[in-house]
């Protein structure tokens, strides 16, 4: 690990541990109450956040540990996502009924397994969905979709949580993963900004990357990608960074509804196949999101060089004819480029 990188993370936890342990200590003091406890949802809560609580702080000093000791506190190995989902949902399920919301996971069939550390990617889906509970209006829904993904260096998985988020801005999106950066609308802890930040920390170091969307208005969606396999780890170019470059076709519910399901999937798989060959610097991924039409690839280089990358992307595709059968399609894109990083 860099010296700069393990002074960023040793900061970061630092400003954690301190928090962490008054609520650890507050919550040992409240165990007695609760054992004895007659309500048994509220009992089941507090177990429920105690034990969540109690893994929370042995990851973070098996972190600080390794950092201390300059290795990785434990190591990779191959896990199931979907289980580690369906686990911290679990967990969760007293917070979902207080709220009044539900959830739907959506999985590919036959997803192969993620190479990370399965008890900081536990953390990563936990922070993501307690955010998700925590900012969604009662009484809706939130999403988790799970699907194999290619990446640079094999195939990946990538799972988002979805939820409505009315005060979610595109302020917000740029500047959440900043260290300690909170929205004053939705809350006063700034806990929650150290949260992203420490989560976006972990997938980076497991070779995946953590982002932020509005898929529509009034939605919210943060996605992560992890690798299927050990990655080599690669240093990045000085003066490079990782750019997001969505692609939408503006005209998407119209095709839909023209074509069909099956055509219009495979209208996409075109296209995203089109993209990839485009993009000639390392990519991260490219994904095609049949919900809303949307394809987005993750790519890294020189400041200098992420426009002339965009502008051939959307330059060969306002040329290139895409065909369903032997017709031509009508597609109408539009083009977002930002940085991830």
């Amino acid at each position: 690990m860099k010296k700069e990188e393990k002074n960023d993370l040793t900061y970061i936890l630092g400003e954690i541990v301190n928090p962490l342990a008054v609520v650890s200590e507050g919550l040992n003091l409240l165990k007695d109450y609760f054992d004895g406890h007659k309500d048994l949802k509220q009992k089941q809560i507090f177990n429920s956040v105690q034990s969540n609580m109690e893994r929370i702080c042995a990851l973070v000093k098996g972190i600080s540990d390794g950092i201390e000791r300059n290795t990785h506190p434990t190591t990779a190995t191959h896990f199931d996502v979907l289980q580690q989902i369906q686990q911290v949902c679990a967990t969760h399920d007293q917070m979902f009924l207080q709220r009044q919301l539900h959830y739907r996971v959506i999985a590919s069939a036959d997803l192969p397994k993620a190479f990370a550390n399965p008890d900081q990617i536990f953390i990563v889906i936990s922070h993501l969905i307690s955010n998700a509970i925590k900012f969604a209006p009662r009484a809706t829904e939130i999403g988790i979709k799970v699907r194999e993904v290619p990446l640079r260096q094999g195939n990946g998985i990538e799972v988002s949580v979805v939820n409505e988020c009315p005060n979610f801005t595109e302020k917000d999106r740029y500047q959440i993963f900043e260290r300690f950066y909170n929205n004053a609308k939705a809350s006063e802890s700034k806990v929650a900004g150290v949260g992203l930040a420490v989560s976006r920390e972990i997938v980076q170091k497991s070779g995946g990357q953590l982002w932020v969307d509005i898929p529509s208005k009034g939605k919210v969606s943060f996605t992560f990608v992890l690798p299927c396999a050990e990655t080599i780890p690669q240093a990045k170019p000085r003066g490079n960074q990782t750019y997001k470059y969505d692609i939408t076709i503006a005209n998407f519910k119209d095709l839909k509804e023209n074509l069909g399901g099956e055509k219009i999937s495979l209208l996409l798989q075109k296209i995203e196949e089109s993209v990839r060959k485009l993009v000639r610097y390392p990519i991260d991924v490219v994904a095609a999101f049949e919900m809303n039409g949307i394809i987005s690839t993750i790519y890294e280089t020189n400041e200098g060089n992420a426009s002339s990358v965009a502008t051939r992307i959307s330059q060969k595709l306002g040329t290139e004819e895409f065909k369903v059968g032997k017709a031509n399609v009508p597609i109408v894109f539009k083009y977002h480029l930002s940085v991830l990083q």
